[in-house]
């Protein structure tokens, strides 16, 4: 029986272990089948349920990070809302870390922050070297709950792409995802408290997009982060993936943009300026001090409202709703048609969960965006402005982009191109959802980015074969063993390197592939994990063997003895 179930482990391990390096191998074959599916941009979409947050929560402080454990003062995203609708405001934001910068910061409008605080969320294992990390850079709206982790089980904006063998593969790749400088879900913004103990309000001061990436890379080196796999961004975080490669050239391996910009034009422009009049001519902003008062919640509504017109296509709505009517009553004006339910329920959406001043300082540090520097007959240039991100480069924009129109996207990859860029590549979808497409349709997005991701060069060839030299060394170690604890242990010391702990994903992992061929399911090993582990990150070798007679109950009581 002992040698039976060591041929069964060597071929399952063997499998495994050859489809990760054919995996490694086959990276570009494997991307240009996923950007075949590129054409279907009007497939089938994965959608985000909304769910209740909890904006602005108390802190605990420790060695310069904040783990979020309470409720806060103002009552931003406290919201329950029931829809099919994406939303960057997902979860109850519990789980995630700050991390504290107690030094002054330096914008880049001359001001000076005293100091500076990220909400930031991780998911997946940093490697050893610190070289598998994605960056995560997110909408004007965006909290850093970008998927389910262990701190926070609910659903983030960008679940369907984070998550073993997704687009952002957690099983090689180290991803982090912040809440922007001037948010309101744990980064400083308007609402943060000044020096004096009071809300920043209208003293918050004027920043740049530079400045939220700068805030970025700062925490990358608390965290010991020198360089990125690459950074990955739509909207206003594909303005930032751009900007990170351009302006910390070396400190960045690849970078994604989908529907952004690498100069905001008048039409975007406009349409932030009606959003930014629409608050800021409601009598309860009171110049941005409201801290203390009434929301200016009408002007809310109806700045969300003139923003849901630019994040969708009229194509999309014209198949969706038509000319559409709720009834036939026509002796009121109040929602007679479809579309103005639909428009009224998402200006709704955001009272209570998007404070107002953020709004208007993001959208504002977006209007002045540029990567122009001067050019040979010194006027601004984009070719002189991206001319140090040789890095590769995927460029996707959506035809029906209204926000963001699809030449914008065309720029920044003919710009990279001109400058002398050789590994750009540009995809236009035809999606009718519009600038939400990177949100809403992840068939057509997913496969482009993962592909480009992994594919060489620059690639995640290396992070694979490590992963396969890790199970080599378990598979060695346990071909001959009989008994639970000795196959545990030698589990144990190949993924420990010699320390005194395992990384958990990494032993539940391992036990999977070991433990699939004596019939127990992946969910049963995955609730001993959750039940015994939680969140906890590292597990020692006492920690690990106490799960095994969990492991070795019911079906596998004859599998390991």
């Amino acid at each position: 029986v002992p040698r039976r179930r060591s041929q069964t482990m060597r071929a399952v391990l063997g499998r495994a272990v050859g489809v990760r390096a054919t995996a490694a191998g086959s990276s570009g074959s494997r991307a240009g089948r996923a950007i075949g599916t590129l054409g279907d941009a009007r497939a089938r979409s994965a959608a985000w349920r909304p769910h209740r947050l909890g904006c602005l929560p108390a802190t605990a402080e420790r060695d310069g990070v904040v783990k979020a454990v309470g409720q806060g003062r103002r009552h931003f995203a406290r919201a329950v809302v029931d829809d099919d609708e994406p939303t960057y405001a997902s979860g109850d934001l519990a789980g995630y870390e700050v991390f504290h910068h107690e030094k002054p910061f330096a914008l880049a409008t001359g001001a000076v922050l005293p100091e500076m605080k990220i909400a930031y969320e991780t998911w997946g294992e940093l490697s050893a070297k610190k070289d598998n990390v994605i960056l995560l850079q997110t909408g004007m709206s965006a909290s850093s709950h970008a998927s389910s982790n262990a701190g926070n089980r609910a659903k983030g904006w960008w679940e369907d792409f984070i998550g073993p063998g997704k687009t952002l593969d957690t099983r090689i790749f180290f991803v982090i995802c912040t809440n922007n400088l001037g948010g309101c879900y744990g980064s400083t913004g308007p609402s943060s408290l000044h020096p004096d103990g009071k809300p920043y309000g209208s003293r918050f001061p004027r920043f740049e997009v530079f400045d939220q990436v700068a805030a970025q890379f700062k925490l990358l080196d608390y965290l010991g982060i020198y360089k990125l796999h690459a950074a990955v961004g739509a909207s206003l975080g594909g303005m930032q993936s751009t900007c990170a490669a351009s302006r910390f050239p070396d400190r960045v391996g690849k970078f994604v943009t989908i529907s952004a910009c690498a100069k905001s034009f008048p039409g975007s422009m406009a349409f932030r300026h009606a959003q930014r009049s629409a608050i800021m001519t409601d009598p309860n902003w009171n110049n941005g001090d409201y801290y203390d008062g009434a929301l200016p919640e009408n002007g809310l509504r109806l700045a969300r409202e003139i923003g849901t017109i630019t994040y969708r296509s009229g194509k999309e709505w014209q198949d969706r709703f038509g000319q559409g009517r709720l009834s036939e009553d026509r002796t009121g004006l109040q929602h007679e048609f479809q579309i103005e339910k639909y428009l009224s329920h998402q200006g709704k959406k955001w009272v209570n969960n998007y404070d107002p001043n953020s709004m208007l300082w993001i959208s504002k540090a977006m209007d002045g965006f540029t990567l122009e520097l001067p050019g040979k007959d010194g006027k601004p240039c984009l070719k002189a402005g991206l001319a140090a991100a040789m890095q590769p480069a995927l460029v996707i924009g959506v035809q029906h982009d209204v926000l963001f129109p699809v030449w914008q996207q065309k720029e920044i990859a003919d710009s990279l191109r001109a400058a002398g860029n050789k590994n750009v590549v540009y995809y236009e979808l035809d999606s009718t959802y519009g600038h939400d497409t990177f949100l809403l349709n992840q068939i057509t997005i997913g496969p482009a980015v993962k592909g480009h991701l992994e594919q060489e060069p620059g690639g995640a060839k290396h992070l694979w074969e490590e992963k396969s030299a890790t199970f080599h060394d378990i598979l060695q170690g346990v071909g001959e063993l009989t008994s639970a604890p000795d196959m545990m242990r030698c589990i144990f010391r190949a993924l420990a390197k010699g320390t005194d702990s395992a990384p958990q994903h990494e032993l539940l992992s391992a036990t999977k592939l070991l433990l699939a061929a004596g019939g127990l399911h992946d969910k049963r090993i995955d609730g001993i994990f959750k039940h015994k582990f939680r969140s906890q990150k590292q597990v020692s070798m006492k920690e690990f063997l106490e799960i095994r007679e969990d492991l070795t109950s019911g079906v596998l009581e004859t599998y390991l003895p």
